[in-house]
């Protein structure tokens, strides 16, 4: 497929595409890199073609334009995220960025010479950037009591509550970084939040100058683990893929790989792990010595069907859109309907799930959280 050719044009896996498209073709290959928020990431990939492969001026001009913004949004987002880590830990917080601007850091093209790695270049000004999420250290009525003293009116969920600097960003404050729903995986998955935090808040008695993100074994956990939790959620595309490839890709040891499935199969996660393995070798080239488990075609396939099929966030997923005159509680059973598509994969998660969303009900409604 053109489009995966060009995303690993854009990241280094390949010199040109396997055919000059025609006008038709790039029109196709923009709408794709819109519906995967992969603009910035494919025009990358379009800077690095041979001049007789890249796309008419006009749609080209389109592209460079919208990759311009790109760029700005993320010097801007890096801006606000370091202020927002600053004003925390004048408050007495000590945080990490998750996912987005801290994974941002990654996106380095790397040259392996004798089992160095050396950057050849950074693509991340490319990255589509979203919101600014941030995990506190402490427990959450600590970072409840101080979120409700700026926002009183705030409205947590389990995992996060949302929180301003200004009128302009979303920033979401974590209490955990994610969840489960099974009570069972949940309760392990949160022993591992609270082991690794110890290691994670780096103390500093100064304001900081970059953004501080969690490690690589966290985040061979985490960054799985998000894309697992959209894929049931909303549904997942492809610059959340990407967003691991980038985690791998900074290698690891065979320790390091056995204690990552370790954590993976205490979550009943191995399955879900193999499919994205066979989807980062199919559409971003990633080569065997950077996968973390064997890829498995057959549940690799299924997930690359619903990431092309959803789009970014599962914007583009009929199968989520509100229906004119349609209530919450019918939208939601057809979200459940629409999951158990993947019970024979994931069963845990998506026979939990109806479960959990009761249980968050009424625990945010004892709580007084709505």
């Amino acid at each position: 497929m053109l489009f995966y050719e060009l995303l690993q044009v854009a990241i280094g896996n390949r010199k040109e595409l396997s055919h000059t498209p025609i006008v038709e073709e790039w029109r196709e290959l923009y709408l794709l890199a819109q519906r995967q928020a992969m603009v910035g990431i494919t025009f990358r990939g379009v800077e690095q073609l041979p001049e007789h492969q890249r796309p008419p001026k006009t749609l080209l001009m389109q592209w460079y334009v919208a990759t311009e913004r790109i760029k700005v949004m993320n010097s801007d987002l890096d801006r606000k995220a370091l202020a927002v880590t600053n004003k925390l830990l004048e408050n007495g917080f000590r945080s990490v960025i998750l996912k987005g601007q801290g994974i941002a850091k990654l996106y380095q093209v790397l040259l392996i010479e004798n089992g160095c790695p050396q950057v050849l270049y950074s693509i991340r000004e490319y990255r589509t950037p979203g919101d600014i999420d941030i995990w506190l250290e402490g427990n959450r009525k600590k970072i409840l009591d101080y979120v409700r003293s700026q926002i009183p009116d705030c409205n947590p969920v389990y995992h996060h509550v949302d929180f301003h600097i200004d009128d302009e960003e979303n920033i979401e404050v974590h209490f955990v970084p994610s969840w489960l729903n099974s009570p069972i995986h949940n309760r392990r998955l949160q022993r591992f939040f609270r082991e690794s935090a110890e290691r994670l808040f780096v103390e500093s008695s100064s304001v900081l100058t970059e953004l501080q993100s969690p490690d690589l074994a966290f985040n061979r956990v985490y960054i799985l683990l998000h894309i697992y939790r959209h894929l049931f959620h909303e549904g997942i595309g492809l610059r959340q893929l990407m967003d691991y490839y980038f985690v791998l890709r900074q290698g690891f040891t065979e320790e390091e790989r056995v204690e990552t499935m370790h954590v993976l199969h205490s979550l009943k996660m191995e399955r879900f792990a193999e499919a994205v393995m066979w989807v980062l070798q199919k559409v971003f080239g990633m080569g065997d010595s950077y996968l973390i488990t064997a890829p498995n075609e057959r549940e690799g396939r299924f997930l690359l069907n619903e990431i092309m099929l959803a789009g970014n966030f599962g914007k583009y997923d009929e199968r989520l859109q509100y229906e004119r005159g349609e209530t919450s509680i019918h939208w939601a059973l057809r979200k459940v309907k629409r999951n158990f598509r993947f019970v024979r994969s994931y069963p845990s998660e998506v026979l939990w799930s109806p479960l959990w969303k009761i249980w968050h009900w009424c625990w945010r409604k004892a709580n007084g959280y709505l």
